[in-house]
């Protein structure tokens, strides 16, 4: 058996954000002109400071015609809470979070959702769902049409819940949407009515996707008498990570083919721990990734700049294959660009989770309910959006054989010597 380090006894990041906002609850409330104020400054800093505002199509008056009277009424921190989570719904983007939540919160994409779909020629169609979930256990397949949400036509579904101060259509609005119907609350069983590629449909009840964590920081193992494999066990955000990953590469040596799977870092991670990864598979310093701050009289690329990774040997040289899906979220996708980018490795794999640049957090200063906002946009150094990045070995999953793992059967057959 492959030797494995144990990552040290963690609290899971959902019971981290319940505690906080238990802990803030007990804090004295403020007044109405308060809580409107914090709306107003809320809207204020999506207006000067995310970075994504232009695609979102949005009327920031009517967003504030429509939540300062909201949050005038929320007589509780939890409505207060619940009326920020709808503002930030607004702007149909995954990577825009609260650092707090309470027990009817909707879950966070994609640590908090197992179905993954895509509106396509008017149906909602499952295009992933995560492996070992609940919804693969009941069967849930891609490729299947979801009919209805708690009873509602999805259609129907969809429109009740998108968001409400758009100025033109816009897709990507619905497949937000979608993915949040999908995912559900923390607290509210999921009931769906399922359509089959044959057409048969049936009822599905799902419990709240509760993130499971790992005692492992990394996995390993052979596949073949050339092939290694590693897992990183979503996190990227222990520092811990960077030695567990030493250690797997050491047991692996003398692979040839090494595959590094990244499709469980839904929660993504930072630098400081990717970063040293990808320094193991060169030889010379190499630009990664591309960042773009925006702000008045800024252009695309030229007030861009590139973040450069430093070798750490002993250099690794086996071939290597790198997978990814829509659960490769944020630090997990900047490393797929990155070893894009580098020219070390395939990228074989579904789309990402596409979150959107690198976030901040601001806090309400009334409140003081953290919101995470995107403030700088991430690119390929090729100049493509990250969010918009596809493998260079695009596996249709809606379309793939009933192999127990489509991902890694091509990621095998793009390791082979060519």
């Amino acid at each position: 058996m492959p030797a494995k380090l144990i990552k040290n006894s963690l609290v899971p990041a959902l019971l981290l954000l319940v505690y906080s906002a238990a802990i803030r609850a007990t804090d004295p409330f403020v007044d109405a002109e308060a809580r409107v104020a914090d709306i107003d400054w809320l809207i204020t800093q999506i207006e000067t400071r995310y970075a994504y505002l232009p695609e979102r199509h949005l009327d920031l008056a009517q967003m504030r015609a429509l939540y300062e009277p909201q949050a005038r009424a929320a007589q509780t921190r939890e409505a207060m809470v619940q009326v920020v989570e709808s503002l930030v719904a607004e702007l149909h983007d995954d990577h825009v979070t609260l650092g707090t939540n309470t027990p009817s919160s909707p879950q966070l994409i994609p640590t908090g959702t197992d179905l993954w779909a895509e509106m396509r020629n008017g149906r909602a169609l499952l295009v992933e769902v995560r492996p070992g979930s609940a919804a693969a256990s009941a069967g849930i397949r891609p490729g299947d049409v979801i009919v209805s949400v708690g009873g509602i036509p999805i259609g129907q579904a969809i429109e009740n819940s998108q968001p409400k101060t758009l100025t033109a259509v816009d897709a990507e609005a619905v497949n937000f949407t979608l993915r949040k119907l999908l995912a559900g609350t923390h607290d509210t069983q999921r009931r769906l009515v399922v359509k089959g590629p044959k057409g048969k449909t049936r009822a599905v009840n799902l419990e709240p996707v509760v993130p499971v964590g790992s005692d492992e920081l990394v996995s390993w193992r052979w596949l073949d008498g050339t092939t290694g494999y590693i897992r990183l066990e979503n996190s990227l955000g222990d520092s811990d990570t960077v030695a567990a990953f030493d250690q797997a590469l050491d047991g692996l040596g003398k692979a040839k083919n090494l595959i590094i799977d990244l499709r469980n870092t839904p929660s993504g991670g930072n630098t400081d721990v990717a970063e040293p990864i990808m320094g193991r598979f060169i030889s010379k310093p190499a630009a990664y990734q591309r960042i773009f701050e925006p702000g008045t009289a800024k252009r695309f690329p030229q007030d861009s700049w590139l973040k450069t990774l430093e070798p750490r040997p002993p250099q690794v040289t086996a071939k290597l294959v790198v997978l990814v899906n829509h659960w490769t979220g944020s630090m997990g996708e900047g490393m797929a660009i990155g070893f894009d980018a580098i020219g070390r490795a395939k990228i074989v794999g579904t789309p990402m989770a596409r979150l959107c640049g690198g976030t901040e957090e601001l806090e309400l200063p009334n409140t003081g309910i953290p919101v995470h906002i995107p403030t700088y946009r991430l690119y390929h150094v090729n100049g493509t959006p990250r969010e918009n990045f596809t493998p260079s070995i695009n596996v249709d999953l809606t379309k793939s054989s009933a192999a127990d793992d489509p991902v890694l059967a091509r990621g095998l057959d793009a390791a082979k010597p060519e």
